[in-house]
């Protein structure tokens, strides 16, 4: 049994932007231009006309459709098939090495945005001299940092690791949690701090070293039925154990915008500071993080994030000197985005991978305990990416919200109890956790916003259905209910779910507040 003295977590719920009856503003507006036509149309001879319009409008307001409410799926049904009249649903990658210097037309590519997808346009890898504060003094690899020329902004990558934290004690655990909270609150005081997050990308493990190793053995040993008879053995066992394991890929990453910074301040140098000073409490919390990638991890990493079943082969490819000295980060950065994209309503086909995306639209409302999302985590059938991207939000917009908040919920209830309808829990409950969000804010914790996206990917249609249903299952394990699938912006979260410190589009953005 659990102890009862031990801390809870508390998610907050989604603002739902309700605006009266809990309707939010768009279904009210459509609902009131459907009462309004209804009545008026009488009056100029245009009964038909009005039902008309007012049963359209309240079909819009009212009927929920695959992925979202029916006047929110509409817009992006028609964008969708205008996409595909006009061709925009694909794109692929030009050829650099077909026409003379590959890595001068390679870098030229890059920053005119040939050789990457318009979801990824103005992204590049810059390679920054490791200093022997980074902790790896032994290698001649650089620090990589990715550069959005749109959004101004550096974002440092560092590879971590969840460590056994599932096998501590609860009072440990605890005890990590609070480290990670403590950090938090740190990094939101970074005025140039815009975002950070984690990926988990999760893929069956891959058997190349244990049949390398295998095959190093057979050569070595002399011949003998005895030993042969016990390497058909060990291969068939790694034949049996290869569908059940999983390798886990988890990368930190943190982004600044670089025109908050004071003058004269380089850019490159702020954002490794700041990574550094994360990795260091990381470490003293105990939290196993790695130090900044180099060039060629980052790219390593965009591509196993696009093609999964990379992992077999790009860990083995044997690199030269320039790539791990980042000067061929150019060129690491073509390498790291796709090379074909397509688009569908459903789903989002990169290179020959098909991949689905899908919004947590909303948290367990009860307490939760440490490890409450191994199911999610850990138990991963297939290929998977769980992307989490937080906003720190200042202290005098976290007043506001919780202001804005307490007065909507106070209003709820009053106008529930006035006309006898029942109050719900979580309404009822609300109160008092915006009563405790302001008790943290004043006890220097600071609030965050967060975005939660899980990426299914799969070599074919079919099966990315079936692990859709497998991942709607392992998430209703841990309380997750309300999974939605992100049809008809499938490119957009997959874009938004890379570890490149670029946040959600607006069209992407629209669809999660």
């Amino acid at each position: 049994m659990s102890d009862p003295s031990a801390p809870v977590y508390r998610l907050t719920r989604r603002r739902g932007g309700a605006a009266l009856l809990g309707l939010a503003p768009i279904p009210l507006v459509l609902l009131t231009v459907g009462v309004v036509t209804l009545i008026v149309s009488p009056l100029v001879g245009a009964l038909a006309v009005g039902v008309l319009v007012a049963v359209v409008c309240g079909l819009l307001a009212i009927l929920p459709a695959p992925g979202g409410p029916l006047y929110q799926m509409l817009p992006l049904a028609v964008r969708h098939l205008t996409r595909r009249v006009v061709g925009g649903d694909r794109w692929t990658a030009s050829l650099p090495l077909l026409s003379g210097t590959a890595a001068v037309r390679a870098g030229r590519a890059t920053d005119d945005g040939e050789l990457l997808p318009p979801l990824l346009r103005g992204l590049d890898i810059v390679a920054v001299p490791r200093a022997a504060a980074s902790g790896a003094a032994g290698t001649v690899a650089p620090i990589g940092l990715v550069r959005d020329r749109r959004g101004g902004t550096l974002t440092a990558v560092l590879a971590a690791r969840g460590g056994a934290f599932a096998l501590l004690d609860p009072a440990e655990q605890h005890q990590r949690l609070s480290a990670w909270a403590a950090i938090l609150s740190h990094a939101a005081r970074d005025p140039a701090l815009v975002r950070l997050g984690w990926t988990l990308c999760s893929a069956p493990a891959p058997l190349t070293d244990h049949h390398r190793w295998l095959a190093e053995r057979v050569r070595e040993t002399p011949a003998g039925d005895g030993y042969a008879r016990a390497a058909a053995d060990y291969r068939a066992l790694l034949d049996d154990a290869g569908p059940t394991l999983t390798q886990h890929d988890l990368r930190l990453w943190l982004t600044i915008d670089t025109r908050r910074l004071p003058r004269r301040t380089d850019p490159t140098d702020a954002a490794v500071r700041t990574a550094l000073a994360v990795l260091e409490q990381c470490q003293d919390a105990g939290l196993d993080v790695a130090v900044p990638d180099s060039p060629v991890q980052i790219a390593q990493a965009l591509r196993l994030r696009a093609d999964p079943t990379a992992a077999a082969t790009v860990p083995g490819v044997r690199r030269s000197l320039a790539e791990h000295a980042g000067l061929a980060s150019a060129l690491a950065g073509v390498h790291a985005g796709p090379l074909a994209l397509r688009t569908h309503w459903d789903a989002v086909e990169v290179d020959s991978v098909w991949h689905r995306l899908f919004w947590v639209a909303q948290w367990p409302a009860l307490g939760l305990q440490p490890g409450w999302l191994d199911p999610l985590l850990i138990h991963a059938e297939g290929m998977r990416t769980l992307s989490l991207l937080c906003e720190p939000v200042s202290a005098r917009l976290a007043r506001r919200r919780i202001t804005s908040d307490a007065v909507q919920v106070e209003s709820a209830v009053a106008a529930r109890e006035k006309y006898g309808f029942r109050v719900p829990t979580h309404l009822a409950n609300a109160q008092a956790a915006v009563d405790q969000r302001e008790i943290e804010l004043h006890g220097g914790h600071s609030e965050y916003g967060y975005l939660a996206l899980v990426d299914v990917a799969a070599a074919t249609h079919d099966e990315l259905d079936q692990a859709s249903r497998r991942l709607a299952d392992r998430a209703a394990q841990t309380g997750i209910t309300e999974l939605r699938p992100l049809h008809g912006r499938h490119d957009l979260a997959w874009a938004a779910s890379l570890p490149v410190g670029r946040g959600p589009g607006r069209g992407l953005r629209a669809a999660v507040h």
